[in-house]
Formats: C-alpha cells, sequence, structure tokens
C-alpha cells in the first residue's frame, strides 16, 4: 500500500465533530482575490461568462471566464478511461474502472491521494444489517426525503435515491474485496444506545444511524482517524494491482471535448494536465474522463462568489490545509459547457457548543439570556453561533449531566455517555461536601470550569447575575413541567440546572472544512449541458458532482459525504466503462425548438419539450439492488460488479 498525505480532522473526542485547531491558516496557491484589483484602483472590466455559471457570479470574475486553450501540448497518454483526482471519489472511480478491465490513469495535483474524516454512512451494508440496522424501502424513503427537506428541496433526490438502494452493497464491496482481509475491522459509533431511540418519533433534527468506523488491523498506529487512511490507501493499492497508473503532481487544466481543449460540442476525450515543472501532457481518454477533483474551499476567488459566509473561516481555520482542493473539476466542466447548481452553496463547518458536545444542555448567549433549542447538531450549532453577538455562548449543566447525557439523540457531536466513574461521581455528589467533590472532579480529570452558586457562575460566564437567575428560574420550569413553552425542546432532554456544582464551558470557536456545491448532472454522473442532457464524455464524483448538498449539509446522516463519493466514484465509472465511444451528442426536441424559436415562449406548450430522456451510457439502474444487469449494461442500483 502506498503512503498517504493525511490531512487531518482534530476532535474534541466530541463523536464525529471537529474540533478547530488554531493557526491553520490558508495554506498557498489559490488564486489571487479580484477583490486585490479593485483594492488597487484598477479598473475592473466585465467578461463574458460561461453559460453555465450560476447567477449572481460577478460579470468581473475573470478567474471565471473560459481561458485560452493550451497548445503547448509535450506529449500524449492513451488510456480508456482518466479519473482526474486522487481523493476517496477518484480512488473508488479508478478501482471500479480498473476491476472491468479498462485501462485507468488517475492524474492528481498533490504528491499523493488524500483521506480525511472517518466517517462513512451507508444503508443497508452487511455489518449494518448484522447489528440491527437493516433499512426497509419505507425507511430509505424517509431518509431520502429528510434529506430532500433539509436542504430545502434544492438537491436532486434521485442521487439520494442511487445512495439509498446500493450504498451498502458498495461499502461491502470495498471492506470485503481490500479491507476484511487485511485485518480492518469495523465500528458504528454510539450504537447500541442505552436508550430506545426512533429517528422520525418528535426529533426536530432525526439522527439516522447510517455511519460506520474502520478499526486499523492489529499492530498499525491507528491515528485520531481510526482505520480510515488506510482503508483510503487499499484503495489505491487495488486500483494499481488491476493496472490504473498514476501521475501524481499532475494538475488538471483543461478538457478536451470535439479535440479541442475547452471545447462545447462534441464528446469529452481527455484532460490536460500541468506536471510540477510546467509541461502539459494530454491524457487521452478512449471511454471518458471523470471529475474528481474536491471542493473550492482554498480558491479565494470562488469562495467570495460562491459561498462568501465561510470565506473568512476558510482562510482563518481550515481543518484541512491542502492545497489542492481549489476548485479545478469545477472549472473545467464550465468551460466545456457544463451547469453549476445555484449558489450560495452549502459548506461543511462543525463545532459544538461547548466540552460537552451537542448534548442538549442549556445553552445562554453573552447575556446570560437563552436563544435557541439546545438539541441541534453540532454543524446546525455552528451556522447559529455565527449569529451570535460577539460568537459568545456558553453551555451550562448541573451535577446531575453525567446521569442525563444517555438521553441525548445521537446526533452529531453528541458524546451521549460518561466517560468516568460514575458511581463515585455519584457518591461524591451524595455527600454534598464540596472537598471531596471537588476531589473527585480532580481525580476522574474533568475539565469542565464549576462554580458553586449562581452568583459564581454567573462570574464565571461575565453575565448579570439577576438576568442568568431569571433565565435559570424560567427554564428549570419547564423542564419540571415537561413542556418547553419558548423553544419547543423535547420533555425528555429538558435537565434542569438547579443542583450544584453548575458547569460552564464555551467552544466559542469551529472549523471550515469544504465546500459541497458543484457541477448539475444526471443520477448516473454524468454532468449535464445547458438543455439538460449528458455532455457525452464527462462523468463526476465527490465535491465537484452538485446537487448533493444545498444550504447546509446534512449531519443527519454522518459520514454521507464520504459515502456518495464511494457510491458515485463507481458509478461514474461503470457507466465509462460501459459508455459507446461514438456518442458525440444527445438529441434534444427541445433545444431544436427553441433553436429555431428563440423567442418563444415555452409555456405555450411545445411538443416533446424536455427532450430525450437525460442519460447516454448505461441505463440508470431500474435492477433491484444486487440483480444482474443486461449484457452490455452497467447496474446503478445494484451491487457490486464482480
Amino acid at each position: 500500500m502506498g503512503s498517504f498525505e493525511m490531512n487531518r480532522r482534530a476532535f474534541l473526542g466530541l463523536g464525529a465533530t471537529a474540533a478547530v485547531a488554531a493557526g491553520m491558516g490558508l495554506a498557498g496557491c489559490s488564486p489571487r482575490a479580484a477583490s486585490e484589483e479593485a483594492a488597487s484602483g484598477a479598473a475592473v472590466e466585465a467578461v463574458e461568462l460561461p453559460v453555465g455559471a450560476p447567477k449572481g457570479t460577478p460579470t468581473t470574475a475573470a478567474w471565471c471566464a473560459v481561458p485560452e486553450a493550451i497548445a503547448d501540448i509535450s506529449e500524449e497518454k492513451s488510456f480508456d478511461v482518466v479519473v482526474v483526482g486522487a481523493g476517496i471519489a477518484g480512488l473508488s472511480a479508478a478501482a471500479t474502472a480498473a476491476e472491468l478491465g479498462a485501462s485507468v490513469a488517475v492524474i492528481e495535483t498533490l504528491s499523493t491521494y488524500q483521506t480525511r474524516g472517518q466517517d462513512i454512512g451507508t444503508v443497508n451494508s452487511s455489518f449494518q444489517k448484522a447489528n440491527g440496522l437493516e433499512a426497509s424501502e419505507e425507511d430509505i424513503n424517509q431518509m431520502c426525503l429528510a434529506l430532500q427537506r433539509y436542504a430545502g428541496n434544492r438537491t436532486d433526490q434521485r442521487i439520494y435515491r442511487v445512495w439509498g438502494q446500493r450504498s451498502g452493497a458498495d461499502f461491502d464491496w470495498w471492506y470485503n474485496t481490500m479491507l476484511e482481509p487485511k485485518g480492518y475491522g469495523i465500528e458504528i459509533p454510539r450504537w447500541p444506545m442505552e436508550v430506545e431511540y426512533d429517528p422520525v418519533d418528535g426529533e426536530w433534527f432525526p439522527q439516522f444511524c447510517n455511519q460506520q468506523e474502520f478499526t486499523a488491523p492489529e499492530g498499525e498506529e491507528a491515528g485520531m482517524n481510526g482505520g480510515f487512511p488506510g482503508a483510503i490507501g487499499e484503495l489505491e493499492a487495488y486500483a494499481k494491482d488491476h493496472g490504473a497508473e498514476f501521475f501524481y503532481e499532475h494538475r488538471g487544466r483543461q478538457l478536451v471535448r470535439g479535440g479541442q481543449p475547452n471545447g462545447t460540442e462534441g464528446r469529452v476525450t481527455g484532460v490536460i494536465a500541468e506536471t510540477s515543472d510546467g509541461s502539459h501532457i494530454q491524457f487521452n481518454a478512449t471511454k471518458g474522463v471523470i471529475l474528481a477533483t474536491g471542493d473550492y474551499g482554498h480558491n479565494v476567488d470562488m469562495m467570495q462568489a460562491w459561498c462568501p459566509s465561510q470565506l473568512e473561516l476558510s482562510q482563518e481555520n481550515n481543518v484541512y490545509p491542502s492545497t489542492g482542493n481549489v476548485g479545478d473539476g469545477h472549472l473545467m466542466g464550465l468551460w466545456v459547457g457544463g451547469m453549476m447548481q445555484a449558489i450560495p452553496h452549502a459548506y461543511m463547518a462543525h463545532g459544538t457548543p461547548g466540552m460537552l458536545g451537542s448534548d442538549p444542555f442549556l445553552i445562554v448567549d453573552m447575556n446570560g439570556r437563552r436563544f435557541t433549542n439546545e438539541d441541534i447538531p453540532g454543524q446546525s450549532f455552528s451556522d447559529l453561533a455565527e449569529e451570535q453577538p460577539g460568537v459568545v455562548f456558553w453551555q451550562i449543566a448541573d451535577a446531575k449531566y453525567p446521569e442525563q447525557m444517555k438521553w441525548s439523540s445521537p446526533t452529531h457531536g453528541a458524546q451521549m455517555s460518561f466517560t468516568g466513574d460514575i458511581d463515585a461521581w455519584n457518591a461524591a455528589m451524595e455527600t454534598g461536601d464540596k472537598d471531596a467533590i471537588e476531589s473527585m472532579l480532580t481525580e476522574q480529570g474533568v475539565n469542565l470550569q464549576h462554580a458553586w452558586t449562581v452568583e459564581e457562575l454567573a462570574e464565571g460566564i461575565h453575565v448579570d447575575a439577576a438576568t442568568l437567575q431569571e433565565t435559570l428560574d424560567r427554564y428549570n420550569g419547564f423542564c419540571h413541567d415537561g413542556y418547553d413553552a419558548d423553544f419547543g425542546k423535547q420533555a425528555k432532554r429538558l435537565w434542569p440546572v438547579e443542583n450544584p456544582p453548575y458547569f460552564y464551558s464555551t467552544s466559542g470557536q469551529w472549523a471550515f472544512m469544504l465546500t459541497m456545491g458543484g457541477l448539475k448532472g444526471t443520477e448516473k454522473a454524468e454532468a449535464i449541458d445547458q438543455w439538460g442532457n449528458p455532455i457525452p464524455g464527462l462523468w463526476m464524483a465527490g465535491n465537484v458532482q452538485g446537487m448533493r448538498f444545498a444550504i447546509d449539509y446534512p449531519t443527519i446522516v454522518c459520514g454521507l459525504s464520504h459515502s456518495l463519493c464511494l457510491t458515485f466514484g463507481r458509478v461514474a465509472a461503470e457507466q465509462a466503462v460501459a459508455a459507446d465511444p461514438d456518442v458525440t451528442e444527445h438529441e434534444s426536441v427541445y433545444r431544436e425548438w427553441k433553436e429555431a424559436n428563440p423567442d418563444a415562449d415555452a409555456a405555450g406548450g411545445a411538443a416533446g419539450a424536455g427532450g430525450a430522456p437525460a442519460g447516454g451510457g448505461a441505463p440508470a439502474g431500474g435492477e433491484a439492488a444486487g440483480g444482474t444487469p443486461a449484457d452490455g449494461e452497467a447496474p446503478v442500483a445494484g451491487g457490486s460488479t464482480e
């Protein structure tokens, strides 16, 4: 197995919630922000944007305009499939295509493959089924609908359906083929729970227990992210074992369509890569190209235009300091006629209210007032935290918090259990003796600050004591009544703050990870043009694939991003390998009508509006999961292709 460049996610020990690693500033090689020109007083001229640039992109965005075609090609290499990017999506695509017998090239900007995080959220893997987490068709429907609601109905539910139908089989392919033989294990965090939990019964943010994590083989150092980094490396090794060739320090710069760099008609037949010495190599692809270039979190211009709320955080506190995530695939796709999903784009940024994670303890603002239903996942709290004056807030619990944690939702960032000796804790608390309690807290390594009176608590969090007492009286009343008249928190998670000592903490910080917006496409991972038709020879997977997320990252399925990467890397590869290389365009009745009637109103009822079905490769997957496709067809909703 090859080496890897580890972009570690730092953890507070709060489940899957990333901590903030102070000082992780923006690494170099981001494009110069257009604002610098404006600041210099120079005139900023309007440019012609690609047809697929999202509405709201500045007309002065020179970085988005189609560049001059690269002509100085020093060498050409030819393969069946070329994968651009070597993260989990690209490696999944490469391993699958190579396994299916295609000749495969993988080009990657950085010096080795990329790995991040540790969770992968699937449906109906063998391990999940064996542990009582088998999802029915109705369960899958509920998950897909919940994800669609979370995104404000701005995502493509067909993508979720493919994930729901086949992600478990894709996970099994990875684990059974590459990982189990090497001694990797699987764990399901926070499962089984001490308290029965129903994700669709009264939950504000339902939490579907889909995530799995890998344990490292015996004798191997696991690190913060368990066995996940090594598991990613096994994908690379498997692809190489099946003949895939890797070209590191080769940055994808322009796609070749219709025989021309940045062409907008015909089939995508290759990609031009820039090497570390500045020369250009054209990688020809008989079957097609798969974009798996990741997000654009290190591209200042793109962040400013398409995800502006996170620009500052992405520069000041970016968990992943990799310099490769600059939106190359997004731009290359646009330049050949692809369509970007609407902005602003969703993003991933994690944090929690305090040292007790996302467990729903009381939270107050800088003035000692309650401002939210505390029963929310870490990402969703981070969204709200940004809006607080001074970004100041405090998490407060009393002496009974160790017993209360088990009633938490298994949400993103929740701890859900006390890691110390709860019998020793309770024994000390029952004495009421401050010295005995202080000694116990020291022995158990409790690093929460605490106070013995409300006045001390108010002083510790720098708020007015009378205001804090008023907040506590009102909140405690709700707890005893079993009804939260202010914010509607469930009665089973209304825990009064009345038994000293009172524990308090704040995170006051969270971390940016990546952007989640990308190119529009089909459920077969094809990129589409302005007419809704697939661009022949172009597929995508990972964070360059659009319509998976909108508004916010849905932590109701922890590890969903990784799972979509794995599944659609395989979907893209299956489709590319099965593709007919002679197909250079897809007919569109609507396009023909519109071009003949440019001023006509489509609402007038043109016959055949909508054109031919979106799809130019193998079928979308009418087979049941695990079914056998017809000869020559590659399944989407199905099992492994072994």
